[in-house]
């Protein structure tokens, strides 16, 4: 038996499909503003107010970019809903009742990811999940990390890379003493302070090399080298800008500070970004060749 096709029947069909899936997505997006809009306000402020929250800016807008590359996967679904959507949005919302109860910020974004998982889970089923599993991942660079893990995470970092650069110095033939986090030159003393510790680099970086590796990249597992790479090569370019900066208060005490200490700062971050990316392209070198072409999140 031969079906004919009706290509109109299809176009309408397709245009209805499209037209509930828009009506769907700005409803559950409506929604999830109204239950957590002061959280999405206070976050806002944070990421603009914030210098420690630089790579915050651009987590939203590289979510969004790649998640209307793939709102098919909303508008147009493959699969019906998930009746686990029920339980994400209600988690989520527990989560968020709590948090509004305890004044928790942090467990009120929590909640806020479930309860967007819950909606992705009700607009298509799991595999409308899967396809913007990573834009939603993102969000979580707008989340600032809570004060409660903050200190314990910069300290370790602050004598690391105290110890490093201590050790770079001597490399360099500097007469060096090293006291916690401070080292005395002979001629300054350098204190490695908690802006000084690493961390802010380490996050942005491990961000820049996520989004490089889902666009430049194919497989997973080279994905996760990318973004492994990317905590050495932090470390050593913290290093690298402490030491350039008590090199640089050798000749001129105003250049460990202002414009040039910034500057300082720049370099050693694009120079982090350069060594991941020697990395990546080192594959090629071993035999693995890489696929380096933007994907747009297709096989992601």
């Amino acid at each position: 038996m031969i079906v004919e096709s009706n290509p109109a029947a299809n176009r309408e069909r397709a245009e209805g499909i499209g037209q509930r899936g828009i009506f769907m997505a700005l409803l559950l997006t409506l929604l999830l503003v109204a239950c957590y809009y002061p959280m999405l306000l206070m976050t806002g402020k944070t990421v603009i107010l914030s210098d420690d929250m630089a790579y915050g800016f651009f987590a939203p807008l590289v979510a969004a970019y790649v998640a209307w590359m793939n709102r098919y996967a909303v508008l147009q679904p493959t699969a019906p809903s998930s009746p686990w959507c029920i339980g994400f949005v209600a988690l989520g919302a527990c989560i968020g009742t709590v948090a509004t109860l305890a004044n928790s910020s942090t467990f009120s974004r929590i909640g806020f990811l479930l309860s967007l998982a819950g909606c992705l889970l009700l607009a298509g089923g799991w595999p409308t999940l899967r396809r913007l599993a990573f834009p939603v991942g993102l969000l979580l660079f707008t989340f600032p990390i809570p004060d409660v893990l903050y200190g314990e995470i910069t300290q370790p970092l602050q004598l690391l890379a105290t110890r490093l650069a201590e050790s770079a110095f001597e490399l360099l033939g500097f007469s060096v003493i090293r006291e916690g986090n401070i080292i005395q030159l002979s001629y300054m003393s350098l204190s490695v302070v908690e802006a000084c510790s690493g961390l802010r680099s380490l996050i942005t970086l491990v961000f820049f090399c996520l989004v490089y590796g889902y666009f430049f990249e194919n497989r997973f597992w080279v994905r996760v080298g990318i973004v492994l790479c990317a905590i050495p090569s932090a470390i050593l370019v913290n290093v690298l800008r402490i030491t350039t900066t008590g090199i640089l208060g050798k000749y001129n005490r105003e250049w460990t500070e202002g414009m040039v200490h910034e500057t300082v700062g720049w370099t050693a971050f694009v120079l982090g970004f350069l060594l991941v990316l020697a990395g990546h392209l080192a594959f090629r070198r071993l035999g693995l060749p890489t696929t380096l072409k933007v994907t747009g999140g297709v096989n992601a």
